[in-house]
């Protein structure tokens, strides 16, 4: 069986299709690609390279459709993945030159109908700019939809709503996000008012001579496709993308070389000029830095220093795809490898390409090389050490376009971590990492999305402390197959379980009621400004009531308080205890009396809680209330300023105070604000 392929394979080289023979200088490589096909079983190869504006050699070697005996030319049509991107990204630029979109110009406001949702940071600050350096704050994403499967893609206006969340702030860090590209080929739509693919045609692939090159694959085009090969050598069906602009573009190696050549500025007669040089030049510049020295800019990786050169390149890898296109710009180099197959030799071929043209290239790769070989294997990283803000539980909700779904996470001292969606199964986190603020790691669970459940999956969680939250994404990462599968991400957020409630979201009165009746009848206004509670004068007071479930006893109430201006208690905090109610008074009395009302009938400028305190206006102070069966206890920062057993004691409020039970605060003649509301149960009296 193997005679045989070898056989067959070996006719099919000696009849491979040549534009440009390969000179003596290729030979060797010419040979190496021949027996790396045969030694793999790799499909198809092909080669371009183009020095000083001529292309010197185009070659393809092997079968583009081996079941059907369909030998690769130079005309065959690969997919090209990722190299998707730098000419969506020229065809983007056609229209920045126009003025009919700016790079800097929010993305938001190019959508309208479905817009970018920000999890972290501000939607607005996440420009075009932004999508095509990969700078947005989108996360990892891709999705595949094969022709022979019932799952079709939905419109991008739904899969904006899916999956058009910002995960990080935008400028925040370089993430590689393929759902970018998506929504740039939408606004490409939008902006020029037909389809991605006629766009592409009429503005990139027509004016630049490229009459092989197509979004996806048009029937008239059908019979020069690479078919695209699986793990196991199989033919694998079509498929489609929700990202077109980042992975749907064929190309033969003919019409690649070409488009490289243009962006080195060196384009033939048969090319039009649909962008400026500067554009070109601006387009290689990155404004994302990945590394030290690699970077991208506008649809292209910038490597400063690659094996003794600088580099303008992309690559190109999923499912029966690898591909490679890289630009030499100094040295006026291009050379392009295509296959339908997922292996490393087009990448190996292209090094070896550059080191035949490049001397100084060719030293630094085979140092590279004779450094790789001699390395050990992988060391394996030191287990995980939990910091001290890490430790502890976390309990949250991670989001999805099917609705929240609660997560739980457990930090342990010993370094394991487990981890809890809804009512599954707890389950372990594996491969656990904590590296510059982001904790890392895989786990088996369901996520509850019909995407995602497509195909059998891990759950990657990639999640940043932020202060006291950790947030982030959950992705769901298919498992290995005979398909490529999906990469789809969604917003989690985490905060420590340490038994406190939060009552105030910070974002408006949810949960809470203003109270009117009595003293509060000309009552001040109440709002919420950047997550601050204000309480405005009143005449003479302002207040609101706690509506959702509360503990009589044996809990534990903190938040932070401030008098913005006026002279009396800008915090009277109402309270149950069993089954009576008590005030904490703060600045009452001429703006310095601490104390409960009442205790024993009397008020708390006069029973044994009365304190005196010095509260200075626009100061926030953070206030603490105990409450348990036999104490009242309370501080004001870390002063203690009641401390009362409550046996024998008869406890009261005033009548005004009414309104705000079982839970409220109110002020008196003064403006105030509160912030960071939360409640803890406690099962000792002792502080």
């Amino acid at each position: 069986m193997n005679m045989c392929w070898r056989s067959v394979l070996v006719l099919v080289l000696a009849a491979s299709t040549t534009a440009h023979t390969a000179d003596d200088r290729f030979k060797q490589i010419r040979d190496q690609i021949n027996q790396a096909l045969l030694d793999t079983h790799t499909p198809s190869l092909a080669v371009a390279v183009a020095v000083d504006g001529k292309v010197i050699w185009e070659e393809a070697f092997g079968w583009a459709d081996r079941e059907n005996q369909v030998p690769a030319t130079i005309h065959t049509m690969y997919s090209l993945a990722s190299i998707s991107k730098p000419i969506t990204a020229t065809g983007l630029m056609t229209l920045v030159e126009k003025g009919l979109l700016d790079l800097d110009q929010p993305a938001n406001d190019y959508l309208e109908d479905s817009l970018i949702v920000a999890h972290v940071g501000n939607a607005s600050d996440a420009t075009l700019r932004n999508l095509a350096n990969h700078t947005s704050g989108l996360p990892l994403h891709y999705q595949f939809f094969y022709e022979d499967e019932p799952y079709r893609k939905p419109d991008m206006r739904e899969s904006i709503r899916r999956y058009g969340h910002l995960h990080a702030a935008p400028g925040e860090r370089y993430q590689y996000a393929n759902f970018g590209y998506g929504i740039i080929d939408y606004i490409i739509q939008r902006t020029a008012k037909q389809s991605y693919a006629d766009f592409m045609r009429n503005a990139v692939f027509v004016p630049l001579g490229m009459n092989h090159s197509a979004v996806n694959l048009p029937a008239e085009l059908k019979s020069f496709q690479a078919v695209r090969y699986g793990p196991q050598q199989q033919p694998l069906p079509f498929y489609d993308f929700d990202h077109p602009g980042a992975s749907a573009v064929y190309s033969s190696v003919h019409d690649l070389i070409r488009f490289g050549l243009f962006h080195l500025k060196q384009r033939n007669d048969q090319q039009k000029a649909i962008l400026r040089d500067i554009t070109i030049d601006r387009m290689h510049a990155p404004t994302a830095t990945i590394n030290g020295q690699l970077g991208y800019g506008v649809g292209w990786f910038h490597n400063a220093d690659e094996f003794g050169v600088k580099t303008v390149s992309h690559t190109g890898g999923m499912g029966g795809v690898r591909t490679r296109l890289v630009l030499v710009p100094d040295k006026n180099i291009a050379v392009a490898t295509l296959c339908n197959f997922s292996t490393s030799l087009p990448l190996r071929v292209s090094e070896d390409l550059l080191a035949e043209l490049i001397p100084e290239y060719r030293e630094h790769l085979r140092q590279h090389r004779i450094d790789s070989s001699s390395t050990p294997g992988t060391v394996a990283e030191p287990p995980f050490k939990p910091t001290p803000e890490l430790l502890g539980n976390w309990k949250g909700h991670v989001h999805t376009y099917a609705g929240k779904r609660a997560v739980k996470l457990w930090i342990k001292s010993s370094g394991d971590i487990h981890i809890k969606i809804d009512n599954q199964l707890t389950m372990l986190l594996n491969q656990v990492r904590f590296d510059d603020g982001e904790l890392r790691g895989v786990f088996a669970s369901n996520v509850g999305t019909n995407d995602a459940n497509r195909r059998p999956y891990h759950v990657h969680l990639r999640a940043k402390l932020r202060g006291t939250d950790l947030n982030g994404s959950l992705a769901t990462r298919s498992l290995p197959g005979s398909r490529p599968g999906n990469a789809l991400s969604y917003w989690i957020e985490l905060e420590k379980d340490d038994g406190h409630t939060s009552l105030f979201d910070g974002k408006s009165l949810k949960g809470w009621r203003i109270v009117t009746p009595f003293d509060f009848l000309n009552h001040g206004k109440v709002s919420v400004d950047q997550g601050t509670l204000l309480l405005d004068a009143g005449q003479p007071a302002t207040g609101i009531a706690w509506m959702g479930e509360l503990p009589r006893i044996d809990y534990e109430l903190q938040l932070d308080a401030q008098r913005v201006a006026g002279d009396d208690f800008f915090c009277g905090l109402t309270f149950p205890v069993g089954p009576d109610y008590c005030t904490l008074i703060l600045g009452g009395w001429g703006g310095g009396v601490t104390g409960l009302s009442n205790v024993n009938g009397n008020s708390a400028v006069e029973n044994e809680t009365t304190a005196f305190s010095e509260f200075e206006n626009g100061r926030w102070y953070h206030i603490r209330l105990r409450v348990t069966s036999d104490k009242i206890q309370a501080w004001v920062d870390k002063d203690q300023i009641v401390d009362l057993e409550t046996k024998d004691k008869k406890l009261s409020i005033w009548w005004e105070q009414e309104p705000a039970r079982p839970l409220g605060i109110a002020n008196w003649y003064t403006k105030t604000a509160l912030r960071n509301l939360s409640l803890q149960r406690v099962v000792t009296a002792t502080p």
